[in-house]
């Protein structure tokens, strides 16, 4: 009787002791607290979907917001060349902010190859005030720039006939003249011919502008005031070409040169030498003269002085 009764006990004990673990290792079910609280502390919201296996939903603290850190992007500087315009006929060149071999020497027309010699560079590297020289030692600067100065104009005196009744006389119109002295002034500018010689080649649907016969190394002169816009050989037909644009309606081409004497964005003056006649990309010594208005090729005829 006393051992049964000892045996109860110990059974009763186990499954006392068997329910106190149990409850222990029960994980507590998650505290759902939706609207606002009833102290003083902040309010917590929850939103409990229906499919939520975990039994509640995100809380959201609607008092402090997440707001992600501004994050700063380093900033990164641009390179901006230097094609700024310079004297063509100056001996040493002093480095300034974009300045790099490259457009030095497209500035002063020389290669990279004589830039580095004559400075005795390594590299293409350039430092920030340093005085370079763009001109060969041998070179002999020249105190004066050459001008365009039109041959004397020789006047030719008709003798005066009397027409006889007889016999009728028909005139031949004059060739067209060979030089020019003066200007000729046609929507607001003052143009000139670029060059001595005879007209070749007429203006018309084939041809947009004029041809003008002459020898080789001849001087071709700007026909009017303005900045050179282009200066190289890359328009296929041209040769070696100009062009020079006077306002916002008219600029005017030189092509087929044998030498070129200006380079992008010089200023030039009407009379100006800005190039050697000569017969790149052509047949003959010529020069092709093109006027255009607003874009549109016109006959350059109407303009210079014939």
């Amino acid at each position: 009787m006393q051992q049964s009764t000892l045996l109860k006990t110990g059974l009763l004990t186990i499954a006392i002791m068997t329910v106190a673990a149990c409850n222990n290792f029960k994980q507590p079910a998650a505290t759902v607290e939706n609207g606002t609280s009833t102290g003083t502390g902040q309010v917590v919201t929850s939103t409990i979907p229906d499919n939520n296996p975990y039994g509640t939903g995100p809380i959201t603290d609607t008092n402090n917001p997440y707001t992600p850190p501004v994050t700063s992007t380093p900033s990164t500087g641009t390179y901006v060349g230097n094609y700024a315009p310079v004297d063509i006929n100056a001996v040493y060149h002093t480095v300034a902010s974009g300045d790099t071999v490259y457009n030095i020497t497209k500035r002063y027309n020389i290669s990279q190859d004589q830039l580095r010699a004559w400075n005795n560079m390594a590299d293409n590297n350039v430092r920030l005030g340093t005085r370079l020289r763009v001109k060969s030692p041998d070179y002999v600067a020249s105190n004066t720039t050459p001008t365009y100065t039109p041959p004397p104009v020789t006047v030719v005196t008709t003798p005066t006939t009397t027409p006889s009744t007889s016999t009728s006389t028909t005139t031949t119109p004059p060739a067209t003249s060979t030089s020019s002295t003066g200007t000729r002034s046609v929507g607001g500018i003052s143009w000139m011919r670029p060059t001595v010689g005879n007209v070749i080649t007429q203006f018309n649907s084939t041809n947009k502008g004029i041809d003008i016969a002459g020898n080789a190394g001849q001087p071709v002169v700007a026909a009017a005031d303005g900045k050179v816009v282009y200066s190289g050989s890359d328009l296929r037909g041209y040769g070696n070409l100009i062009i020079v644009q006077h306002n916002t309606t008219f600029l005017t081409a030189y092509g087929h040169n044998q030498s070129l004497l200006v380079k992008e964005n010089d200023t030039v003056k009407r009379g100006q030498t800005i190039a050697y006649l000569g017969n790149s990309h052509t047949d003959r010594y010529k020069l092709h003269f093109e006027l255009r208005q607003n874009g549109k090729p016109v006959n350059p005829l109407d303009y210079i002085p014939n």
